[in-house]
């Protein structure tokens, strides 16, 4: 084998390596090499299939589907590059499920680069099995509390039982709300299945949790700054966003279930406008971020 660096040689058999220690020219290189490569592939799909072929290959390049990526996702492959960061997330359920955008990749993350996760979840059953689904990873802070526009006691209406045990999807277990009306007009103004609804309705309890202000948490783990905030809180979204101070507590994304919010949807762009904010509407939710990150978001619309 020959190795070249530059205008030096190693010389070893059997094979040739080339590095180029010029980035100019390495970039050069690696463009001819793909533009040969593509040249190659065009002549062997024509020989094979005609110019047709052709087009119909190039074509299926062009507009073939992408991957939907979650633009939580492409922030936190951001806000997870360096060492320090912090993370919060309201309404974290048990972790592990399918449409949580924070459990695989911080979970894979958090070993190798330290930051910080703040997990807060009100419900008991669903609090521990969020702490065994996280049980080992390093800068994971649990608060079982639900986080309100006041402190003290309230009460939580949820699920009773487990929705997969009777028949049902187990999103519905994930309905934990402050507002009793989650399942009343809520309900009928999005979901509309009166089938779930009756069913949640027949099994749904109502219990006690603690209650604190974003302000209060923040000051409690003394969190200065916050990368992403999570909030998926089953309707109360609106009143938390109405009690950040960001000038006191910089947060870099806000990512909020914004369906349920309805027409008081406007009232939170507007708030999330006024505080330095671009929005990103998306499936349930909206993503917020700041203008030094818009790249960021054009990134997850040309996908």
């Amino acid at each position: 084998m020959i190795l070249q660096k530059g205008s030096q040689f190693i010389e070893e058999p059997f094979q040739t390596i080339v590095v180029w220690s010029d980035p100019e020219r390495c970039r050069r290189r690696a463009t001819e090499t793909f533009l040969f490569s593509m040249i190659g592939k065009i002549i062997k799909k024509y020989h094979s299939s005609g110019l047709v072929g052709v087009c119909r290959a190039l074509m299926w390049r062009l507009f073939r589907p992408r991957p939907v990526v979650h633009p939580v996702n492409l922030a936190l492959c951001r806000v997870a590059e360096k060492s320090g960061f912090a993370v919060v997330q309201l309404g974290a359920f048990t972790g592990d499920t399918l449409n949580d955008p924070l459990f695989c990749t911080l979970k894979e993350r958090l070993p190798k680069v330290s930051g910080t996760l703040l997990l807060v979840e009100p419900v008991a059953c669903h609090f521990e099995k969020l702490v065994k689904n996280y049980e080992g990873i390093p800068g994971v802070i649990f608060e079982n509390v639900a986080v309100a526009d006041f402190s003290g006691e309230a009460e939580i209406y949820r699920l009773g039982v487990d929705p997969a045990d009777h028949g049902y999807p187990d999103w519905l277990a994930q309905l934990s709300s402050l507002k009793e009306e989650r399942m009343g007009a809520l309900w009928d103004r999005y979901e509309q299945n009166a089938q779930f609804k009756e069913f949640f309705l027949e099994h749904r309890v109502k219990e006690k949790v603690q209650c604190m202000t974003f302000e209060e948490l923040v000051s409690r783990h003394k969190i200065r700054a916050i990368d992403l905030l999570q909030i998926d809180v089953e309707g109360c979204e609106l009143e938390i966003l109405r009690t950040i101070d960001f000038r006191k507590t910089p947060i870099r994304f806000v990512n909020f279930e914004s369906v349920l919010l309805q027409d008081l949807k406007n009232e939170a762009d507007r708030l999330m406008i006024d505080n330095g904010f671009q929005l990103l509407d998306y499936d349930q939710d909206t993503f917020c971020y700041t203008r030094r990150d818009r790249n960021l978001a054009k990134r997850y619309n040309h996908r």
